[in-house]
């Protein structure tokens, strides 16, 4: 089944309901932490701790809403999307750089690195940059939250010898997916075990978009297991890359 095949069986209530709850949640979270800092009730020394917490929490519905906002409107009219999003060109080290600021601290919580191998070759393809960096952003969320702390996320990019196609590593130490479920992580609302267990609510739409905004631009991306030890990496592709 092609990703968009299912786009109409998912937008419900069940899914809207769930994705509502996801930034009510952390924004009332928020508002109650501006209310005891601004009232005096947190000491000093926790301030900054405090205001940290809520900055994830806002990047966190930040990543939700851009992820919502991108489906409606793909879902809507999916070739006028196309259309609409072309002519643009991506500077990939640029844009993964981007998304890498917003999960610094809260990898830096988990004492964690988020790392891009090259970050002087200015690999780029066709494409929007903010859709593309929609992407990283969603991999970098997802490999921050299920990553084991003290651990490295390293980005790489290369396009091969004779070939014009670019390839993106996300690669991690977390949780292993078991080689029956790579393709069904992509499927629209599926969230795996490691993420029933670690956060209690998710809308299953991350690794989904990536495919779709993929798709978008004739790429594709897939899960694989890469090293010794294996680390969980996400494995993008595009054509027609250049340097």
């Amino acid at each position: 089944m092609k990703p968009t095949d299912t786009l109409s069986q998912v937008v419900d209530l069940t899914l809207l309901s769930n994705f509502l709850h996801q930034v009510i949640n952390p924004l009332n979270g928020v508002c109650g932490t501006i209310d005891n800092i601004t009232s005096g009730e947190v000491s000093p020394g926790n301030v900054n701790r405090r205001l940290r917490a809520s900055r994830a929490q806002l990047e966190h519905c930040v990543s939700l809403i851009r992820n919502l906002a991108f489906f409606s409107e793909f879902a809507r009219d999916q070739e006028a999307y196309r259309e609409q999003h072309k002519g643009k060109t991506c500077v990939m080290p640029r844009i993964i750089i981007e998304a890498m600021m917003f999960f610094q601290e809260s990898a830096r919580w988990k004492n964690m690195k988020i790392h891009l191998v090259d970050q002087n070759t200015q690999y780029k393809i066709e494409a929007d940059p903010d859709l593309i960096r929609q992407i990283f952003m969603n991999l970098l969320d997802n490999a921050v939250k299920y990553g084991e702390r003290n651990t490295d996320i390293v980005v790489k990019c290369t396009i091969p010898k004779k070939s014009t196609e670019l390839i993106i590593e996300v690669a991690g130490r977390s949780p292993l997916i078991p080689e029956s479920l790579w393709e069904t992580i992509f499927e629209a609302g599926y969230r795996g075990e490691s993420a029933r267990q670690i956060v209690a609510s998710g809308t299953g739409l991350g690794l989904y978009i990536c495919r779709l905004i993929a798709d978008v631009y004739h790429g594709s991306i897939k899960y694989e297991l890469r090293g010794n030890p294996p680390l969980s990496t996400f494995v993008l592709r595009f054509p027609k890359a250049s340097v």
